[in-house]
C-alpha cells in the first residue's frame, strides 16, 4: 500500500498511524463528525431535487449559491461558535 500524499506543510500530527486525517484528540469525534457531514451531503442532495422538482412544477428558479451558503452557514455554525 502506497503512502497517502499529503501537502508539505502538513502539521505534525495531523495524521494518525493509518493515514487518516486527526482533527480532534478523540478519534470516535472525528467518525462522529465524518457522519454528520455524509448526512449533510445526502440532505443537501435531497434539497436539489426538489429545487429542481419545483422549478419542473413552474416556480421561479431559486438562488441555490444563496442557498448552498445559507446550508454550510447552519451546518458548521457550531463548529464555528456562531
Amino acid at each position: 500500500m502506497s503512502e497517502t500524499p499529503r501537502p508539505d506543510d502538513t502539521p505534525p500530527g495531523l495524521y494518525d498511524e493509518t493515514g487518516n486525517a486527526r482533527f480532534f484528540a478523540d478519534p470516535a469525534m472525528d467518525r462522529f463528525v465524518a457522519v454528520v457531514m455524509n448526512m449533510a451531503q445526502e440532505l443537501w442532495v435531497q434539497e436539489e431535487r426538489l429545487l429542481a422538482l419545483e422549478e419542473a412544477k413552474g416556480a421561479p428558479p431559486a438562488d441555490r449559491d444563496a442557498k448552498l451558503q445559507a446550508f454550510i452557514t447552519r451546518i458548521f455554525a457550531p463548529i464555528r461558535g456562531a
